[in-house]
């Protein structure tokens, strides 16, 4: 049996190519109660047994010259997430094959070394972006190598910005990619000084979405949203801009979340991971407490979150199997939610 109580307005996660931002109506410190039971055990998505690829070429967009050693990375569309390694670099004549692990849809990623000239991009039609919903989509059927045209390179850029002072102390980390689980050290992000000022540097000139995880608070991209797709973007600037993005966070307007997890095997510590119902970011991890069958975090307000714990018996997800039939629930500002299911 199933039981619920709410008592907020709605509020809804989506996509939006268009700006200004969307604004969500609603308000500070949501209380979330969720109960998950054994029932919600997930079984993992079966991979297909026949790879597909995706091969193109690199290339200086100003010179026309090949480029080796760019890691060229497929997402399946507008997911993303950064890899320890890079499973695929640009070797003689820019060339590169990418391997996926099925059919379906997926986003090209070009990631050059960190000494390198040149910018990190999605691929676009015609050139890179940093806005992965403009990149350019490849379809595969099973089995299906596909060739598409190449990946123009321009300049490395740096994105100039500062966090607001007011929302206490700025020390955090900001990047342009998702939290890395389980990564001690994300390369590519870069620690808030102690001013509140920052530069990411290894980025194309183009307009970029830019996650900001503080110490004490709520991780949230530009715009203070959880959805990546409808933040805020910031200019990247080569050799850097004078007039910095003012990143104004919501310190006080997280919404708090407890998971109490049923019918739990005792054994080594598990949590649960808070996933943006739109592109599957991590928005927020916990771990359990002494009892092990309780784990909370705080996230950002005005999104919709699926809940993944990572117990110790296997991973189960609220009211599914995985992530794409799992139960995305609303955090909205202000709010506060029982879900009780035995």
């Amino acid at each position: 049996m199933t039981s619920s109580r709410q008592w907020f307005p709605d509020a809804q996660s989506g996509v939006r190519s268009g700006h200004p931002r969307w604004l969500l109506s609603a308000a500070a410190g949501a209380a979330l109660a969720v109960v998950m039971t054994s029932g919600a055990a997930a079984v993992p998505a079966s991979e297909s047994d026949v790879g597909a690829a995706i091969t193109t070429r690199v290339f200086d967009r100003a010179t026309g010259e090949p480029v080796k050693g760019v890691c060229v990375l497929a997402m399946p569309v507008l997911t993303f997430s950064l890899p320890n390694t890079c499973p695929s670099r640009s070797g003689g004549g820019g060339r590169v094959t990418v391997e996926v692990p099925g059919p379906g849809q997926y986003n090209l990623f070009a990631l050059p070394k960190l000494d390198s000239p040149y910018g990190a991009q999605w691929v676009g039609l015609d050139g890179g972006t940093g806005r992965q919903q403009d990149a350019r989509r490849v379809t595969l059927t099973t089995g299906e190598t596909k060739r598409v045209s190449q990946i123009l390179l321009d300049p490395r850029a740096t994105i100039s910005g500062r966090v607001d002072h007011w929302a206490g102390d700025p020390s955090g980390l900001v990047s342009v990619a998702p939290i890395q689980l389980d990564v001690h050290r994300e390369q590519r992000s870069v620690p808030v000084n102690v001013d509140g000022t920052f530069e990411i540097d290894w980025v194309g000139p183009y307009e970029w979405p830019v996650l900001f995880r503080p110490q004490d608070g709520p991780a949230q991209w530009s715009g203070r949203v959880g959805n990546r797709l409808i933040a805020e973007v910031v200019p990247a600037v080569v050799d850097g801009s004078a007039d910095r993005y003012t990143f104004r966070t919501l310190r006080f307007r997280g919404a708090g979340i407890r998971v109490q997890v049923r019918s739990l095997s005792i054994g080594p510590p598990g949590r649960v991971v808070f996933y943006n119902s739109a592109t599957r970011d991590v928005m927020g991890v916990g771990e359990f407490d002494e009892s092990h069958n309780s784990a909370g975090a705080t996230i950002i307000g005005g999104q919709q979150v699926k809940i993944e714990c990572q117990c110790p018996d296997g991973t189960r997800w609220y009211g599914g199997t995985d992530f794409a039939d799992a139960t995305p629930v609303v955090a909205a500002y202000y709010a506060g939610i029982n879900i009780d299911m035995r």
